[in-house]
């Protein structure tokens, strides 16, 4: 029979890792829903609906998540197109939801290649608008007001947040096996497992 301590160490080891791959599972699922949203709402030129849904699967990174790139590939199509169409304003909402989602999902800003092109297009984009004729007709994006509100927030966790909920999670598994296949009581490995543990409960909570 396996001694008392390592019984009831399993059953915690088990829930850690039913955590995180629920939470994997999650992510996958939020990307692939966005994306195809995105679809939707570009079939119907609704486009501030498709930068909106373009950013949130950007956001959604994660171990072997498809949606990032697909994403940033929505995004990068619904800018090109805005401009050859002469919406400028849409272009640049798409431009900085790329740098938005740059900024999201990066752990330390080391200023990667894709928010360093969104900056240059956005600068570009908004010359071309200052230099517009005054008086101009409006684009026929939506209003900049709904641009802006749909921009504030993102429908997915940053990939911070899905970090710390890995590294939680690794910590506690780590330290219940260490805890539980020892023949003494060592504090030291019940710490690690509390402190794991207590960081992915954390990361759930804003999950």
């Amino acid at each position: 029979m396996l001694p008392r301590a390592r019984r009831h160490g399993l059953p915690a080891v088990a829930l850690a890792l039913v955590v995180v791959i629920a939470a994997l599972v999650t992510r996958v699922s939020e990307g692939r829903r966005a994306v195809e949203g995105c679809d939707a709402a570009l079939a119907r030129q609704d486009y501030v609906e498709a930068i909106v849904l373009a950013r949130a699967a950007a956001e959604a990174r994660c171990p072997w998540c498809e949606a990032p790139e697909l994403g940033f590939a929505r995004l990068f199509a619904i800018a090109k197109d805005a401009e050859s169409r002469g919406d400028h304003p849409t272009a640049v909402a798409a431009w900085r939801a790329v740098r938005a989602a740059t900024l999201a999902t990066s752990v330390i800003d080391r200023s990667p290649a894709r928010r360093e092109r969104a900056d240059g297009e956005i600068a570009r984009l908004e010359h071309r608008i200052d230099a517009a004729t005054a008086g101009s007709a409006p684009s026929p994006a939506a209003s900049e007001e709904r641009l802006r509100a749909a921009l504030a927030t993102s429908l997915v966790p940053s990939g911070i947040v899905f970090a710390l909920l890995a590294i939680g999670g690794a910590l506690f598994v780590i330290g219940a096996v260490r805890f539980v296949r020892a023949r003494t009581f060592r504090v030291p490995d019940l710490v690690v497992a509390v402190a794991g543990g207590a960081l992915a409960a954390a990361a759930v909570l804003v999950f």
